[in-house]
């Protein structure tokens, strides 16, 4: 008699921890898929990390070979490119700040050039603590030349610390 009891009671347990782990799984697979349905598809850049930040970047222009980008470059102090889809993807400034992106912006526009922004998210910490003291540089200044210069050495630090190929200064 004392079989059929523990027999009786082992099996209620089990049913019960059965339907609870198949709920489990049932539920772990259909999150799965919806979690994974929203990156099917996407062409784009998704950032899965928050430890960097959003920095502008200030587009001179794109060109399909190189030495179409060496050619319209030649009048460019610095600069730096990344090649983009089978494009040459050229950059004349980088900064955090808003009111700075304004006054490269309106410094380049100034000297004739046609200038577009671009977003990209930058993880290099060395890079981004360098480029808000050049920031604070950049916001107090008016002196084109300290511009240029200040700009210029962003560019190099960027070329250095982060991108590690492709460069023309």
């Amino acid at each position: 008699m004392q079989k059929k009891i523990s027999t009786i009671t082992l099996v209620t347990v089990m049913k019960k921890y059965l339907v609870t782990i198949i709920v489990s799984v049932a539920i772990g697979v259909i999150m799965g898929k919806v979690f994974l349905e929203q990156y099917d598809g996407y062409k784009g850049i998704r950032f899965t990390s928050n430890t960097g930040e959003e920095v502008y970047f200030i587009r001179y222009g794109e060109f399909n070979t190189e030495s179409e980008m060496e050619q319209a470059t030649l009048t460019l102090t610095s600069y730096i490119y990344n090649i983009v889809d089978n494009k040459y993807r050229v950059f004349i400034g980088i900064t955090k700040s808003e009111d700075n992106l304004i006054k490269l912006s309106n410094y380049y526009t100034a000297k004739g050039y046609s200038v577009y922004t671009d977003r990209y998210f930058i993880n290099n910490s060395e890079f981004i603590k360098l480029l808000d003291n050049y920031d604070t540089i950049l916001a107090s200044t008016d002196d084109s030349m300290v511009i240029d210069s200040v700009n210029g050495q962003i560019l190099e630090k960027y070329e250095e610390l982060v991108n590690q190929n492709g460069s023309k200064n």
